[in-house]
């Protein structure tokens, strides 16, 4: 038998790739589901957790290691603020689905909602905070496996949980970036 290989680390900016591309897959199948009703609420809820679990281990991952890491590079500049994505608002919409019973056709709003929270996000960051991150030269390689080191140690279903503030949106606070809607203010 031949030893196993370690799994290939791949840059930081690369690993999120792959995680928006699984969420867009997640969301297409979430939605496929709703239109054919093929699997039932079943189906739909199992998706939608899968949708919050791929969501929350992103979400902690840019949290805790990208965004600090973008900001020693980039500074507070606003095309790099506004390019990211709004945690705070996706907290509540993960908590809302968290709250429902499995089935509840309102959870459709909700992953609509949440499809367009992070779809836009997703979209942009590749062509402005991406080449922002690879021209101030981040050592995306090196970012990338301390993330898969991350994704290794933390348990598979880590949720993110709704953080009140008197911001509104204690996570942006708390990580010295304002909020999405007081950037031109701030």
């Amino acid at each position: 038998m031949r030893p196993k290989c370690p799994p290939r680390v791949r840059d930081a900016l690369d690993q999120l790739l792959l995680d928006h591309e699984q969420i867009r897959k997640l969301l297409r199948q979430y939605d496929q589901l709703r239109l054919t009703d093929e699997t039932g609420a079943e189906g739909r809820a199992e998706r939608v957790d899968d949708l919050c679990d791929a969501l929350s281990r992103l979400a902690h991952l840019e949290e805790g290691i990208f965004y600090p890491a973008v900001r020693r590079v980039l500074g507070r500049t606003a095309s790099a603020q506004a390019t990211f994505c709004d945690h705070a608002r996706l907290r509540g919409l993960i908590a809302q689905l968290d709250e429902m019973p499995p089935g509840d056709r309102a959870c459709d709003a909700v992953v609509a909602d949440m499809g367009d929270c992070v779809l836009p996000w997703m979209n942009a960051a590749p062509a402005k905070l991406f080449v922002a991150v690879r021209l101030a030269g981040l050592d995306t390689l090196t970012l990338g496996r301390e993330m898969a080191l991350r994704r290794r140690r933390e348990p598979p279903a880590k949720r993110l949980k709704p953080v009140p503030g008197p911001t509104g949106s204690t996570w942006l606070a708390a990580s010295g970036w304002p909020q999405p809607g007081r950037l031109a203010s701030g």
